[in-house]
C-alpha cells in the first residue's frame, strides 16, 4: 500500500462495494453483511445509498477509545457495534493504569477479564485473539462490574495521553490509516492516533 489517499468520488469507493456486497445477499450465500471501521459519518453516507443496511460495525473498542457516540448512533440504527482489538493489540496501556488495575485486583482477575466484561456490559460483542488455551478461558470467564467499577473504567479515556487508537502500527505521522486520511474516514483524530475529543 502506497499510503496516499484516495478521494472518495475515486470509484470504486465504499458505497460502490456495499451494492456488490448488496448482491450477495439475493444469492441466499449469504445472511447478512456489514462494516468494518465505519464512522458515523461513513455510515451516513452508506445508509444513503444502501438498499440493505449493515448488520454489524466492528470497530476498535477498549477503554481508551470507548466510542460511546458511535455506540449510542449504531444503537439507534440497529446497526451492532462489536469490537475488534478490545485489549489493544499488544499495546495494552490501560492495563497499567492505577483504578483499572484496582478493579482487576478487587475481583481477583486479569485486566483483560475486566475489559471484556467492560465491553459486555455495555452490550458490545469482542474479539479477542489469543493462541494460549488458559487465556481463551479466562476470555470468556465475566466479571460481573459493579456500576462504580464501569464508571471508572469509562473514565480512563478522560485521563491525559489515555484516549488515543492503540494500534499504532497503523497509524502514520501524516494521519494516513491503511490508505484513508482520517478525514475520509470521519475519525476525530489527529497524527498517530490521538482521539481530539
Amino acid at each position: 500500500m502506497s499510503g496516499n489517499a484516495r478521494p472518495f468520488e475515486e470509484h470504486p469507493n465504499f458505497v460502490d462495494a456495499w451494492a456488490e456486497m448488496e448482491k450477495l445477499l439475493e444469492t441466499g450465500k449469504v445472511r447478512s453483511i456489514g462494516v468494518s471501521n465505519f464512522s458515523i459519518n461513513n455510515l451516513e453516507i452508506l445508509l444513503q445509498h444502501a438498499k440493505v443496511g449493515p448488520v454489524n460495525n466492528q470497530v476498535e473498542v477498549h477503554p481508551c477509545h470507548p466510542q460511546y457516540d458511535l455506540k449510542q448512533y449504531c444503537d439507534n440504527k440497529g446497526i451492532l457495534l462489536s469490537a475488534y482489538s478490545p485489549l489493544g493489540q499488544g499495546n495494552p496501556l490501560f492495563f497499567s493504569d492505577p483504578d483499572f488495575a484496582k478493579v482487576a485486583n478487587d475481583h481477583a482477575v486479569t485486566p483483560a477479564q475486566v475489559a471484556v466484561s467492560w465491553l459486555v456490559e455495555r452490550g458490545i460483542p469482542t474479539l479477542v485473539k489469543s493462541s494460549k488455551v488458559d487465556r481463551m478461558k479466562a476470555n470468556i470467564t465475566f466479571v460481573k462490574l459493579t456500576p462504580e467499577e464501569m464508571r471508572t473504567i469509562d473514565g480512563i479515556h478522560k485521563k491525559p495521553g489515555m484516549h488515543l487508537s492503540l494500534l499504532t502500527p497503523y497509524h502514520t505521522s501524516d494521519g494516513i490509516w491503511l490508505g484513508w486520511t482520517y478525514e475520509q474516514l470521519g475519525w476525530p483524530m489527529t497524527a498517530g492516533g490521538i482521539l481530539r475529543n
